[in-house]
């Protein structure tokens, strides 16, 4: 895509989204809930927002991408937590994009339809005017960014100029003594001032706006930093000063008057303060109308299109942006990364940014009233407020998560890339980080509770979506990404199958032998690959001459297999930019049971590395059991030691212990560590422990003992000595523990005597889940 945006477009984009419904919508409800301390809730919604912004604007200068925040995390955490991030935000911009919208259309239904026709209001839905004007949105942004940014501009412009009428027409009645009256009353409204800045927080948010467009914006490592400070600087002052004049109005006895004479509903001075307290979202309207009168107001009517206008724009603009990074890393489908052959835009993205802005409108604003005939419905456990106000709350909770990880991702990104040139650096990493999760922790539990429940039925729905449809990958998507370029078949398929990649010759014939007596066991196959690893930047075509090469490994692999035992063989060689990759697309493609994989046993010289950058991310990614060999002495083992402390991974050890032992008629030692402490009934449940372990054993020769040691792992190597192979199930840790296998088996692999094998059982949606956050 071009770089079509500048300097003054870039300022553009973040004050058109945070001068918009904010400022004429938001600032009157702030006001009738808070009075002046509406200032005070701007002000730290702003503050807030500042401390995100400094991320926003250092991953601006280093990841000159569209996508903002989900671009941001996606190239800091190498996980498909991104994807959370990346669907909060397409569901946040459209809601954003929806409240923009709903309020056009409430603000034309109200003062501009009646100019045409009297009660021409009364038959024409309220929605239409919105939905008409969203269409013409979506066809500016199919047709270009150079298009919406000079849209942008001239509205942005012409709004500013409007909203600075207003506030020179409202200060000639300023009051101090009104002012500080209204402080005093609301001082100590701490919860509604809380709620208030999370409801106002979305006007804020147009600094993500800028982020998300930085693939269209020129230099943007220097251009999208100071716009983001420039905008939001700015329009802080604005919005207390509108607040200001908003405030000066209400708590006027002329506007109240004013009130009685211009709505057709209220008759008293009681009557106008319900009025604005049920209504004020048109609070700044009808302000405009008293402070400059009916020409006055009107201007202010159409500044205030204007600014809706802008901000949707802006929205429906990043939003499709956010759709289309996510498609390039497969977090949606391809078509949503197509561009247009003739606009050169992402047509495909804008039109489904369109399609739930729609949805959010009829969901929040329509749906209730012709359903319930009211904007508030009750459950019987909660009161769900819809309309205007809801959809705001819901888009800020939405923004709010994505908002709270990118902030993770900055000191992430500190510790993972420490030498990476940063145009621009967050100050004091990581308080400020810190600070700025907290209080959008804050805000998000200020969040209205029905948009609440909504947010986080939004999120459950994304985590479904992403294990039954998106997060499945397709065998094109597979083969595109780690071509396939020789297979050898066996003689026949099995149900059964392990996977087994091998990078070294030397590791060959003791790999296919473990691999063999757990296929033989379950009657089953082994599949042999072997991976051509190729540069980042080099085309996966270059990899074709090594790979044919590579058929010797799969031929030997082939032909030792089967000494004793009849196991039916297949190989693969597959090109990749990374190993893990093709193991896992591998271990996908084949619907593979089990990985075996090779281990050199030393440490790894990479603080954020367990076991090795291969074997951590297939552990981890992999939706099949999981073994890791750390390669030892030759030959079938006579003697195995298999210590155990329960639990899934250490059956499945066992069950592993079992297979190698029938083969090769090899001893097994269970083993149970306790330590001196260790009360008596502990020590009954250690022996029952060993117990269902040799029910799982069956007919394998075994016996059982109980150690007692303050050390566990230390206890199991001294032990490991006696034997000539260790198997170990992994330990449970917890979800976001840096940790492959867990400490003990760890400690164990490196320093244990002999062949030691690792063992991971795959959980189903536990291990989906873990997946879904660990990995980093």
């Amino acid at each position: 895509m071009d770089r079509d945006i500048g300097i003054i477009g870039a300022i553009a984009l973040g004050v058109g989204t945070m001068i918009a419904a904010g400022i004429f919508v938001l600032s009157g409800l702030a006001v009738s809930n808070v009075g002046a301390m509406a200032i005070v809730a701007f002000i730290i919604a702003a503050v807030v927002a500042s401390f995100t912004a400094f991320a926003y604007a250092e991953f601006a200068s280093i990841y000159p991408e569209s996508g903002g925040g989900y671009a941001y995390v996606a190239n800091t955490f190498d996980s498909n937590l991104t994807y959370i991030v990346g669907w909060s935000m397409i569901l946040g911009y459209p809601a954003s994009a929806a409240f923009y919208l709903t309020s056009f259309s409430d603000w034309f239904d109200r003062f501009i339809v009646p100019l045409f026709s009297s009660g021409l209001e009364e038959v024409l839905p309220f929605w239409i005017s919105g939905l008409v004007v969203l269409g013409l949105l979506v066809g500016l942004n199919l047709k270009g960014t150079e298009e919406s940014g000079q849209f942008q501009i001239v509205v942005t412009t012409l709004k500013v100029v409007l909203i600075i009428v207003f506030i020179y027409g409202g200060l000639q009645a300023f009051d101090a003594a009104t002012i500080q009256q209204s402080v005093t009353d609301n001082f100590t409204k701490y919860r509604q001032i809380g709620l208030t800045s999370a409801l106002v927080f979305i006007t804020f948010f147009g600094f993500e706006a800028i982020a998300t467009n930085a693939e269209e914006i020129e230099d943007p490592g220097r251009t999208v930093p100071r716009a983001i400070f420039i905008s939001m600087g700015f329009v802080t002052i604005v919005y207390a000063l509108v607040v200001l004049v908003v405030t000066l109005a209400i708590n006027n006895p002329d506007y109240l008057d004013f009130l009685i004479r211009a709505v057709g509903n209220v008759s008293d001075i009681a009557g106008a303060d319900a009025f604005i307290a049920e209504n004020g979202e048109l609070a700044m309207g009808y302000a405009a109308s008293f402070y400059l009168g009916n020409i006055g107001f009107y201007v202010i009517i159409v500044g205030a299109l204007f600014s809706m206008l802008s901000a949707a724009n802006a929205t429906v603009l990043a939003g499709s942006r956010v759709k289309l990074a996510m498609s390039r890393r497969e977090h949606l489908p391809e078509r949503f990364e197509q561009l247009h052959s003739s606009f050169n835009t992402p047509y495909w993205s804008v039109l489904l940014t369109g399609g739930l802005t729609i949805f959010f409108i009829f969901f929040f604003t329509v749906m209730p009233r012709v359903v319930f005939d009211t904007t508030t419905i009750h459950t019987g456990v909660i009161a769900l407020h819809m309309g205007i106000e809801a959809i705001a709350h819901f888009a800020d909770f939405m923004l709010l998560t994505g908002l709270i990880v990118v902030n993770f991702a900055v000191v992430r990104s500190r510790q993972k890339y420490p030498d990476l040139d940063r145009g621009f650096e967050v100050p004091a990493v990581p308080v400020v980080p810190v600070v700025a999760v907290l209080a959008n922790l804050v805000l998000l539990v200020n969040v209205e509770p029905g948009s609440f429940l909504f947010g986080l039925v939004a999120e459950v729905v994304g985590v479904v979506l992403w294990f039954t449809l998106i997060g499945t990958t397709s065998e094109a998507a597979i083969e595109r990404e780690t071509p396939t370029v020789i297979q050898q078949t066996g003689a026949e398929d099995r149900e059964y199958q392990i996977l087994v990649p091998i990078a070294n010759p030397e590791h060959v014939d003791q790999l296919m032998r473990t691999a063999r007596d757990i296929a033989a066991e379950r009657d089953g196959e082994i599949l042999v690959l072997s991976v051509v690893e190729l540069p980042e930047q080099t085309p996966l075509s270059a990899g074709e001459p090594e790979a044919r090469e590579r058929r010797e490994i799969i031929e030997r692999a082939m032909a030792g297999s089967g000494e004793d035992i009849e196991v039916p063989v297949h190989g693969i060689v597959r090109i990749g930019h990374h190993v893990s990759d093709a193991i896992v697309n591998t271990a996908t493609q084949h619907d593979s049971d089990t990985v075996l994989m090779g281990w050199h046993g030393g440490p790894s010289r990479r603080r954020d590395v367990v076991v090795g950058t291969t074997v951590d991310t297939v552990v981890q990614e992999a939706e099949c059991d999981v073994l890791v060999e750390r390669i030892g002495s030759q030959g079938d083992p006579d003697s195995i030691l298999l210590p155990t402390a329960g639990g899934p991974h250490a059956e499945y050890a066992a069950e592993v212990a079992r297979a190698i032992a029938r083969t090769t008629g090899a001893s097994v030692t269970v083993q149970r560590i306790v330590t001196p402490e260790t009360e008596d009934r502990e020590r009954e449940r250690a022996r029952a422990s060993l117990d269902e372990t040799i029910d799982v054993l069956d007919d394998v020769a075994s016996d059982t003992q109980i150690v007692e040691s303050v050390d566990v792992a230390s206890a199991i190597v001294e032990a490991s000595a006696d034997h000539d192979l260790t198997i170990i199930g992994a330990t449970r840790e917890g979800v976001l523990q840096q940790l492959v296998f867990g400490n003990i088996p760890e400690q164990v692999g490196r320093e244990a005597a002999g062949t030691v094998i690792m063992a991971k059982r795959d959980l189903g949606i536990t291990s989906r889940l873990r997946r879904l956050f660990t990995r980093s």
